[in-house]
């Protein structure tokens, strides 16, 4: 019975049952404009500058990419959701699944291609085709 209560303890704990960090887009294209939430409960922008890129200017690193803090407050708002002052941001595995339930069809031209492009609103992703571009 120890064990069971130990082992429950340790696997409740929100240091060992944190979840990964991921990251979130508000808008993609022309360019992916994405983010993450710190434990702080700021918004930490995506960056691929040189100078943030090295050891001592990024805030977090996920994944190897680099993310400053901005004085932006930022929550969850629902699953896959983020809010960022007045920005929302979706998750990609929100945005995924979006694109499963509402395939967007292209041009016959460029086939049917599907990218990923849209905005990320309070009600979640707003897919677009390469037509709309």
């Amino acid at each position: 019975m120890k064990r069971l209560l130990l082992t429950l303890l340790l696997f409740s704990s929100p240091v060992l049952a944190e979840e990964d960090r991921i990251y979130y887009v508000h808008r993609r294209p022309p360019s992916s404009y994405s983010g993450t939430i710190g434990d702080d409960g700021y918004f930490y922008a995506f960056t691929n500058s040189a100078i943030s890129a090295s050891k001592d200017g990024c805030d977090i690193r996920i994944d190897g990419a680099c993310f400053v803090r901005k004085d932006v407050r930022a929550k969850i708002i629902k699953k896959g959701i983020m809010k960022a002052g007045s920005l929302y941001w979706c998750s990609e595995e929100h945005i995924q699944a979006r694109k499963k339930a509402d395939p967007k069809i292209s041009s016959p031209r460029y086939g049917s291609r599907d990218y990923g492009y849209g905005i990320c609103t309070k009600n979640g992703w707003q897919g677009i085709s390469i037509d709309d571009l």
